[in-house]
């Protein structure tokens, strides 16, 4: 018979421990989920950026002008733009900041995607305040002097939603007027 022998295993290092610590994990993070709610932590996480930096360059995108029913012109230029979100309630609209300049004939399409016409402007009329701007942190400043007018534009309903729309133009550059619009939807 031929003579076998039995080879010896390597010793197994000790398990015990590794499921200690496991354990001890899982314990530690259901206490957490128990004791957290009772004593009512609050973890505030402090906001990354603010409303200026959040402001767009450019022309906003064909989407974004079909939310807001508005159209901006072909052409516009120091465009520039901050979409407000609502605070997710049912009656909470969005809002959308714009400004732009553009030409008369440029103002005048613009006017016009919201239902209204040049001759609408009240001349003095600051609808837009620069208060409006201010609020949301934009560095936009409407001029206290030069051309002024404004007016208000109702949006037609589309789906089960309206909107408003206050625009203010700087009309001191008739050939290049400065449109500032703030458009809840």
């Amino acid at each position: 018979m031929p003579h076998t022998a039995r080879q010896e295993r390597a010793p197994r290092e000790p398990a015990v421990p590794v499921l200690l610590v496991l354990c001890g994990v899982l314990v530690a993070a259901a206490v957490a989920m128990v004791v957290w709610p009772m004593v009512g932590i609050t973890v505030t996480v402090p906001p990354t950026s603010s409303s200026a930096s959040a402001e767009k360059r450019g022309i906003p995108a064909a989407a974004l002008q079909k939310t807001f029913r508005l159209a901006v012109p072909a052409g516009a230029q120091d465009t520039s733009y901050l979409v407000v979100p609502g605070d997710g309630s049912a009656d909470s609209g969005q809002d959308l900041y714009l400004r732009f300049r553009t030409t008369p004939e440029g103002l005048e399409e613009f006017l016009t995607s919201l239902g209204e016409t040049t001759g609408d402007l009240a001349a003095g009329n600051v609808v837009l305040e620069q208060d409006d701007i201010d609020s949301v942190d934009l560095p936009w400043k409407i001029g206290t002097k030069g051309r002024l007018a404004g007016l208000y534009a109702d949006i037609p309903e589309q789906g089960d939603s309206a909107g408003a729309a206050q625009v203010t133009v700087d009309e001191t550059d008739a050939a290049a007027p400065l449109v500032y619009a703030h458009v809840t939807v």
